[in-house]
């Protein structure tokens, strides 16, 4: 099949919760998917606004062999759950599950706009720090043996619910709350930018790389293309194209990180070095970090 026509925009202020970032977004986990071992368990514990029902606070666990692996933390909006333990009655049920489930270990991905310390002091140490992620900050990949709890959380005037496994839309409630309370705890204006790959007739968006600037970083945070374009110098052109804007604000160093069955051979082609790497047992789950001087 002929690849389609396309063309390149720059679009700016496009969360990664937006309707134009959505293809990008299940394009990338489509691919993830595809690429990495199947997953035998997979669930997301809620806490729903007592008022209105929505997703207030929560956590997605995937699990591979014996351990349950979690790329994004606890997600919660501040102010959004009133209730101090609200972390640890995530973590206590997430546990208690886990050990239902036979399965022995938890790992946890907490990025450099995430607060380590409610995991520490929950029980999980630091298995790895990357430094210097975003805004000088660490990646910090967090582990603890699952042991069940002595006594159930104390989820009083909380509404949990399990889903196992969440629905699509959960899925986007779930990132749009992340995303918020990301751009909210970097604690610094966010410049939005968007190199956007769409079908010439019918504007459709075949491939994105969502980016972001802040205090002189410039990360590409998320970058899929059309199964279609790939080999096709594409996606060449949309990186070079989100870079070039990310120089033109001032930026003075681009960020980016992709695992071992992503894309970990097409960043080096456009000047960016491999800084640091988290190992994993999952085949293709690799995760290399790379920077470059703009």
């Amino acid at each position: 099949m002929a690849a389609p026509d396309t063309y390149i925009s720059l679009e700016r202020d496009i969360t990664a919760s937006s309707p134009e970032a959505e293809p990008v977004i299940a394009g990338l986990m489509a691919y993830n998917t595809a690429h990495l071992p199947p997953s035998h368990n997979r669930f997301m514990l809620v806490i729903g606004d007592p008022e209105t029902g929505a997703p207030a606070a929560g956590m997605t666990l995937i699990g591979w062999g014996d351990t349950a692996y979690c790329f994004w933390g606890v997600w919660s909006l501040q102010g959004a759950v009133d209730h101090p333990g609200a972390v640890a009655v995530l973590l206590g049920l997430a546990e208690q599950e886990l050990a239902r489930r036979n399965m022995t270990r938890m790992e946890f991905y907490i990025r450099a706009h995430d607060d380590t310390a409610p995991y520490s002091t929950y029980g999980f140490t630091v298995r790895q720090q990357v430094d210097g992620h975003v805004n000088g900050r660490p990646f910090t990949v967090m582990e603890k043996p699952v042991a069940y709890p002595d006594s159930p959380p104390n989820a009083e005037g909380l509404s949990i619910a399990l889903h196992a496994p969440p629905s699509r839309q959960l899925g986007r409630d779930a990132w749009a709350v992340t995303d918020r309370r990301r751009r909210l705890m970097l604690a610094q204006p966010l410049t939005l930018v968007a190199a956007m790959v769409r079908d010439r007739a019918s504007h459709a968006v075949l491939g994105g790389a969502l980016c972001y600037a802040t205090q002189g970083d410039y990360m590409v945070d998320m970058v899929w293309l059309d199964d279609r374009l790939r080999g096709t110098g594409v996606g060449f052109d949309m990186l070079a194209r989100a870079l070039d804007e990310g120089r033109a604000m001032g930026c003075t160093r681009a960020g980016v990180e992709t695992m071992d069955c992503q894309a970990p051979k097409f960043y080096p082609k456009h000047g960016f070095q491999r800084f640091a790497y988290v190992a994993s047992p999952v085949p293709g789950m690799g995760m290399n970090f790379y920077e470059m001087r703009l």
